[in-house]
């Protein structure tokens, strides 16, 4: 977890499920976060439903290669993403994304574009 101003960011690594359900465990009051790096390029394995739930970013951020081998990301944690009304950016479609908190939101700068977030 990292803290930018009042922005909370969770980096999830290449966690699974099981790593999660500890983390639920053990932190869940403490894993609200707004940006969440979701676990392993987006894989089948991780970004469980309890997990989304507790974390409940407002932005997700996707690092993927395009075109990868893997199938990364997964269809499912897409739509769960989707259904829980994150804003999911991913690299293999937006190239380098970068991001800057500011007080009324975060900025997202990606593809020559920018655009906030609001809270």
């Amino acid at each position: 977890m990292a803290r930018i101003g009042d922005a909370r960011i969770l980096f999830t690594g290449d966690a699974e499920a099981e790593e999660e359900e500890w983390l639920l465990d053990h932190y869940q009051d403490a894993l609200r976060a707004d940006v969440l790096k979701v676990a392993h390029h987006g894989s089948s394995t991780s970004t469980t439903s309890q997990f989304l739930a507790a974390v409940r970013p407002r932005i997700a951020l996707v690092s993927v290669g395009a075109h990868n081998s893997y199938g990364h990301p997964d269809a499912e944690v897409l739509d769960a993403l989707r259904a829980a009304e994150v804003a999911t950016l991913r690299t293999d479609h937006l190239g380098t994304v970068v991001l800057r908190f500011l007080r009324n939101g975060i900025e997202v700068n990606a593809r020559g574009e920018s655009w906030i977030i609001s809270k």
